[in-house]
């Protein structure tokens, strides 16, 4: 199988039709048309169906549309790479990120890299760790930001020297806004709003066997629409403080959690030899890194 006949499945995917996929692509529909039949014929699947509207994808189409992107996207990747300039640092930094206000470190660099070397460029995919490793381990990423940084013996690490805090945005009439801070004891049977991938590792170490005693109205990945759920009232919101601008999510206040959890941060990065670019960013960040732990900042 080969990247243009993948690209012609993707560009189908993405225009809806052969006619016009074959318009995008520069190529006459029974170009089109034949590429796409020797492919199906390859793999032993029929990939989609024509309909009144356009193509609608087979399970195996939607299989192979998940795949083919991926594969397209790590291709380009390598290509970028290998036709950088051997003399200049330039090219693009690709970077998967969790949230956290640990970003403001890795902000520093990126402009600080940018003022020295103009041709360096960065991409930011946000998400959490759990769903962005597998593609950083693939390598559509030359570092990953991880919250909650765990021990990977097969992975570089830098941890960074800001951490998060954890606690509860609540509407301020809430009984939880006359605390100053926050027990599991108060979480129970109240309506909560959890986050999917730290509930069984972080916050449920924290709460131990409470946890299974809590109301949970819903889970999330990144917190800024979970923000909308608590404000709304649907459930008290377990989160890092201070991710919203302000401090506080909108009309709704913050308590810290007791006993106090914290959530410290690190850069990964994969044990070979990085890009030109990506080594004069973790040579920046190491340097802020430095300069924080040397003033004693941590949050």
């Amino acid at each position: 199988m080969e990247l243009r006949t993948l690209k012609y499945f993707v560009t189908l995917v993405d225009e809806g039709t052969v006619t016009a996929a074959a318009k995008a692509l520069h190529v006459t529909q029974p170009t089109l048309s034949r590429q796409l039949t020797q492919m199906e014929r390859e793999l032993g699947r029929p990939l989609f169906e024509r309909t009144h509207f356009g193509i609608e994808l087979t399970d195996a189409g939607v299989t192979l549309n998940r795949h083919a992107r991926r594969i397209l996207e790590l291709a380009d990747k390598a290509e970028e790479e290998v036709a950088a300039p051997t003399s200049a640092v330039s090219g693009v930094v690709h970077i998967g990120a969790g949230e956290t206000k640990a970003m403001v470190l890795l902000a520093r660099a990126m402009a600080n890299v940018s003022e020295r070397y103009p041709n360096v460029s960065f991409e930011v995919r946000d998400g959490t760790a759990e769903a962005l490793m597998d593609d950083f381990l693939h390598g559509y990423f030359d570092l990953l930001l991880e919250c909650d940084l765990q021990p990977h013996s097969n992975l570089n690490a830098l941890e960074l020297p800001i951490y998060d805090t954890w606690g509860v945005y609540v509407q301020p009439d809430s009984p939880l806004a006359k605390l100053d801070v926050v027990t599991a004891h108060d979480l129970v049977d109240t309506p909560v709003i959890l986050p999917a991938q730290a509930s069984h590792r972080a916050v449920g170490a924290w709460a131990g066997g409470l946890i299974n005693q809590m109301d949970v109205k819903a889970t999330y990945n990144l917190p800024l629409n979970a923000c909308f759920l608590a404000e709304e009232g649907l459930g008290a919101l377990v989160c890092y403080g201070g991710l919203v601008s302000g401090g506080d999510c909108g009309p709704l206040v913050f308590r810290e959690l007791s006993p106090r959890l914290e959530a410290h941060h690190g850069i990964l990065w994969r044990k070979v030899r990085p890009t030109r670019q990506t080594q004069a960013f973790l040579d920046e960040l190491r340097r802020i890194v430095e300069s924080e732990d040397a003033a004693g900042t941590n949050n």
